[in-house]
């Protein structure tokens, strides 16, 4: 019998850009809690968690106190800020090239498809949503920045939330679509197969160097990205 393909998108990068919204949250967010300003430098944010994100902001703005509290009610603010803004962010939110087509025709062949982002769970809906992907995914299988601080963990959220609604997940059937080599580090970790996108920062040489099981350009020829996990 055939397994059924499982597919773990992620999402900023990968499926969307939306253009300035995570980070001008992170700003109110840190302001509103600590006073503080938004550090300058390079906080190398990509293929990282929400709750990693705001630790790695507060250590850089020198934030005193209890780092792991402060990052919570940070990750309160940035959900409200999200929320409040929704109309707004959802103008500057772009569905990448091949990202819906490529959804729809997993879909076609029955692929299970959900997330695996390290936005948290209230931020990853409406960015879904303002893309026009929400209703192509079943996101109540996924993992979310929501639910770990560390990204190899959303993975296996994902895999037991997919096994207690489905009865079984085949993990040589399984691949994390991703744009970072972080994504490729925690599929790896959770023992899944990984196809990496050069859709974000990365560019394509590099990220096929890392070793991944499949590196596209992009995910614009349909055809292609079905034949990588085939």
């Amino acid at each position: 019998m055939r397994r059924r393909l499982t597919i773990l998108w992620d999402i900023d990068g990968t499926l969307l850009r939306a253009a300035g919204a995570g980070v001008r949250c992170f700003v109110e967010a840190l302001t509103t809690v600590t006073g503080l300003p938004f550090p300058t430098g390079d906080l190398d944010m990509g293929g990282r968690t929400d709750p990693e994100i705001a630790r790695r902001i507060l250590q850089f703005a020198g934030a005193e106190g209890d780092h792991d509290a402060l990052a919570d009610a940070m990750l309160v603010e940035v959900a409200r800020v999200y929320a409040e803004r929704e109309v707004e962010f959802a103008e500057r939110t772009k569905v990448l090239a091949g990202a819906a087509e490529s959804i729809d025709a997993f879909a076609e062949v029955g692929a299970l498809q959900t997330v695996v982002t390290g936005n948290i769970r209230p931020v990853a809906q409406l960015k879904l949503a303002a893309a026009d992907l929400a209703h192509r995914l079943q996101l109540d299988l996924g993992g979310y920045g929501s639910d770990h601080l560390l990204r190899a963990e959303l993975v296996r959220t994902s895999l037991r939330r997919i096994a207690d609604a489905t009865g079984e997940v085949d993990l040589g059937s399984t691949w994390v679509v991703g744009d970072t080599p972080r994504d490729l580090d925690c599929a790896r970790a959770a023992g899944v197969r990984c196809l990496l996108v050069a859709t974000g920062t990365n560019q394509i040489q590099k990220l096929a160097d890392l070793g991944a099981d499949a590196a596209l350009p992009d995910l614009a020829d349909v055809d292609q990205v079905l034949a990588a996990m085939a």
